[in-house]
């Protein structure tokens, strides 16, 4: 099934990696492979989120989003959808982080990343500028180091996107967490 595209994602990445790869980049990426390896700075985020009463709703929301994130993206489609990753079908590629041992369709740490920003997006304003920038760094990480082909990162983007705007709207219409009103 993916034998055609996988060809030609190969093609993009390299065209696309080529030129700025190096030994800054590969200690830049493996940080952000490293943050969003088991999602730990989602749930450092989460975490802090819950120490500020203003933001502790969004909290349960982002733990409410990230199991929806994980759980569409890592444990349902990955298995069924069996997509070998990248770095497996080039020749003497030498990885610069450890090994993921699932398989590459969707990008479960991009899902989960984007799904992040779209629940923290309108309630934490502060949040906007790092939380998209550390979610576009750890796609571009993902391409750089061949852990997932181009059209993983795209799906999940659009994923992520789906899976933040779907806790929304289930946390609006059934969370029995009100937001905290300002103190006089």
């Amino acid at each position: 099934m993916w034998h055609g595209l996988n060809g030609l994602e190969l093609s993009l990445m390299n065209w696309l990696v080529s030129p700025i790869e190096g030994a800054f980049m590969d200690l830049l990426m493996s940080f952000f492979l490293f943050l969003a390896r088991g999602s730990l700075v989602w749930i450092l985020l989460t975490v802090f989120l819950f120490f500020d009463k203003r933001y502790r709703r969004t909290g349960y929301l982002t733990s409410a989003g990230l199991a929806i994130a994980l759980l569409l993206s890592f444990v349902i489609l990955k298995p069924i959808l069996a997509r070998t990753r990248p770095f497996l079908l080039l020749e003497g590629y030498s990885l610069i982080f450890p090994m993921p041992e699932t398989y590459s369709f969707p990008s479960s740490q991009v899902t989960v990343a984007f799904a992040y920003v779209v629940m923290t997006w309108k309630s934490v304003k502060s949040l906007r500028i790092p939380v998209l920038t550390i979610a576009s760094l750890v796609s571009l990480s993902k391409i750089y180091v061949y852990f997932n082909y181009f059209s993983d990162v795209v799906a999940g983007v659009f994923l992520g996107v789906f899976c933040g705007w779907f806790a929304v709207k289930l946390f609006e219409k059934y969370t029995v967490v009100r937001p905290e009103l300002p103190e006089r």
